[in-house]
């Protein structure tokens, strides 16, 4: 960074204040790869965020696209009027269309950017390239600053925006000498390109990726076993300096038996730890399984890795204990451990790195509570497990975040997927599973477990605040009525410690349990295997909901050979092996015939009718009892006699339900 800026510096002799203007961009570029900036304060800066939630407090946080406007003009839609100096940081919609957008700058009749909406993320107009633009689990993301010196309107020539998140920070002249360029130069080019090679660069060590760095680490590997019980410091310096990197390599692949593996770290004499966490969910784990392969911190190959900067004035010590109980059954985990660290001690413009994990069931009417903190300092990382008490359909994800900076409401979400750049939970291939972006991505997805999760690191958009943070999320679409189990690790960087950061309840510390009724929703449900019988195509749908109110799988087959004419196998996923309760709903109806239900090739009822001559929904009948064990999670529904009069048999199958037997 030191010969970057020495070189600029004497560039700046030669070329004036044009250049100034090209390089003050090409650094804020950089900004969303210098990670070692991440402890520094921004000065006089405010974020915000155009979003296009709904005011009513209701769910209609963009679907009819009344909340995602602000006025029309000339038969268009005004999406944002802002007013600067100012620079857009990131720009979020799960529904891109091929409307044309416009961004004009300054009071300019003529928009400098000017494409179809679809077209900021796809990667296929540059500047707008990938992995700073992309789209994954459900949402599409833009991470390229936008800079505008007085002001900034963005309109979409269309009838209908729907959902919308632009976040910005108003700042000072100082920082935005110019607007948005019309054509980048080779100095922003470049900049860009060291941005896309460390962005690139996930789930590997990065700290010599960082461009322009100059940053000299040293390297200390220790070697250990922990045994339950075992409290064993894993690193101390008395002396002023910064952590740059973390990797921790358990000799044992490490699961949900391990919640008391814990991570704790101060800093210089403060009594309260600074990070105090269980090791698996502060290295992105998700219901026991490692789920976060990020820039700044994951799992990859049982490596894990935290290369956040942690700079302290005159002391660090970490540590790892393995707490003593009933579930740790072996006797020793070996552990390898590598610290990246220097002297170059804390400066009075960067705050201290605290890490605070909370595990909390909200009380109804509550929203569950991600970070509140009082000093100055800037929020940059957030996780978030989040476990349903109720049975099916993760519909607590409809809650949107709020963020109160400095006692003012600065950013009002659309959903809790929304929050993490995703979108439509429950969709294939969105919002379905496990999946990792260099600064966000999906922690997992169950719809029959009722889980889900989702993290987020902030880097050039880090949230600052001067006195006050205030971070919360909703369990619900409205009131914060649906009962869920959260689990979260927050990271932030501040001029203060915590007021607190223990386990005072080591019950908090139990596993993260499932509802004990699952219900699968059969058109989502993998198909593992198809039969129908001399070939009639089946139809996997959502049947008219207008016909009879109830999305069902419709599986058709003629009866041609004794004693079936098709099949379908359905694979259920279960949080424990063991003994269940199977219960079904269909659809009876007219074309409709008999079937039966194995698992596997054991019947467990057979000569199932599902004829009537008027439709009707048999709601959440009885099959029988089976035992799960692995390679057994599987339902086969038989087709058998079909109606007289018709051609086919036809099943219309609406859920599957296991209910554990304690």
């Amino acid at each position: 960074m030191k010969i970057f800026l020495i070189k600029l510096s004497l560039f700046l002799i030669f070329t004036g204040s044009n250049f100034l203007c090209i390089a003050q961009y090409s650094e804020e570029i950089l900004k969303l790869a210098y990670i070692d900036f991440l402890p520094k304060y921004q000065e006089k800066v405010m974020a915000g965020q155009v979003s296009s939630y709904d005011r009513t407090c209701g769910n209609d946080d963009g679907w009819s696209g009344k909340y995602s406007y602000i006025r029309k003009e000339n038969g268009n839609l005004v999406i944002a009027d802002l007013k600067g100096p100012g620079i857009i940081q990131r720009i979020w919609t799960p529904t891109p269309n091929n409307d044309t957008i416009q961004f004009f700058f300054d009071e300019e009749s003529i928009p400098r950017i000017e494409l179809k909406f679809i077209d900021l993320f796809t990667g296929n107009r540059y500047p707008f390239i990938k992995p700073v633009v992309g789209n994954e689990v459900g949402g599409y993301y833009n991470y390229l600053p936008i800079p505008y010196k007085n002001s900034l309107k963005i309109v979409l020539k269309g009838k209908l925006m729907q959902y919308i998140q632009v976040q910005y920070v108003e700042t000072e002249a100082d920082r935005v000498n110019e607007s948005f360029p019309e054509n980048f130069s080779d100095l922003q080019r470049d900049a860009l390109n060291k941005v896309v090679g460390f962005w690139k660069s996930k789930g590997k060590n990065v700290l010599n990726e960082i461009p322009e760095s100059t940053e000299m680490w040293q390297k200390t590997t220790k070697h250990f076993s922990l045994k339950p019980g075992d409290s064993t410091p894993i690193f101390e310096i008395n002396r002023g300096g910064r952590i740059a990197g973390i990797e921790i390599t358990p000799g044992i692949n490490l699961n949900k038996k391990f919640k008391d593996l814990i991570l704790r770290a101060w800093w210089d004499d403060e009594t309260v730890p600074a990070i105090n966490s269980p090791m698996c969910d502060f290295f992105g784990y998700a219901f026991g399984n490692p789920s976060v392969k990020s820039l700044l911190l994951g799992v990859n190959e049982n490596r894990h890795y935290c290369y956040l900067p942690m700079p302290f004035d005159k002391k660090a010590i970490f540590e790892l204990e393995l707490l003593k109980n009933e579930i740790n059954i072996l006797e020793e985990i070996p552990v390898t451990i590598t610290i990246y660290y220097s002297y170059k001690k804390r400066l009075k413009e960067e705050g201290k790195l605290y890490v605070e994990w909370r595990r909390e069931i909200p009380e109804k009417g509550e929203p569950y509570l991600l970070l509140k903190k009082s000093g100055r300092g800037h929020h940059v990382g957030t996780l978030l497990q989040s476990q349903g008490l109720n049975p099916g359909m993760t519909r607590f994800f409809e809650g949107d975040e709020q963020c109160y900076i400095d006692g003012e409401l600065r950013l009002h979400g659309t959903g809790s997927e929304d929050y993490f750049n995703g979108g439509w939970y429950a969709v294939p291939d969105r919002w379905d599973q496990s999946f990792s972006l260099p600064v966000h991505g999906a922690l997992n997805y169950s719809l029959p477990l009722a889980r889900t999760g989702g993290y987020r690191f902030l880097i050039a958009d880090k949230l600052s605040f001067e006195n006050n943070y205030f971070l919360t999320i909703q369990h619900g679409a409205e009131n914060n009525n649906i009962p869920v189990d959260y689990a979260s690790v927050v990271f932030y960087y501040c001029d203060t410690p915590p007021d607190s950061n223990h386990f005072y309840n080591k019950d908090l510390l139990r596993q993260i349990e499932s509802p004990k009724l699952m219900e699968y929703h059969v058109q989502l449900l993998p198909i593992k295997a198809l039969s129908l019988g001399s070939g009639l195509s089946h139809t996997n749908l959502i049947i008219d909901n207008n016909r009879w109110g109830y999305d069902v799988f419709k599986l058709e087959s003629p009866v041609s050979y004794a004693p079936y004419g098709g099949f379908a196998k359905f694979e259920l996923e279960v949080p424990y092996y063991g003994p269940y309760k199977l219960y079904i709903s269909y659809l009876k109806g007219p074309e409709c015939g008999s079937f039966d239900i194995n698992q596997r090739q054991v019947p467990i009822k057979t000569d199932i009718s599902g004829y009537s001559p008027k439709y009707l929904i048999v709601e959440k009948e009885y099959i029988g009892d089976i035992d799960v064990e692995k390679g057994t999670n599987t339902i086969t529904f038989m087709l058998k006699d079909k109606p007289e009069n018709e051609e086919t048999n036809t099943l219309l199958l609406h859920r599957i339900y296991l209910e554990k037997i304690e």
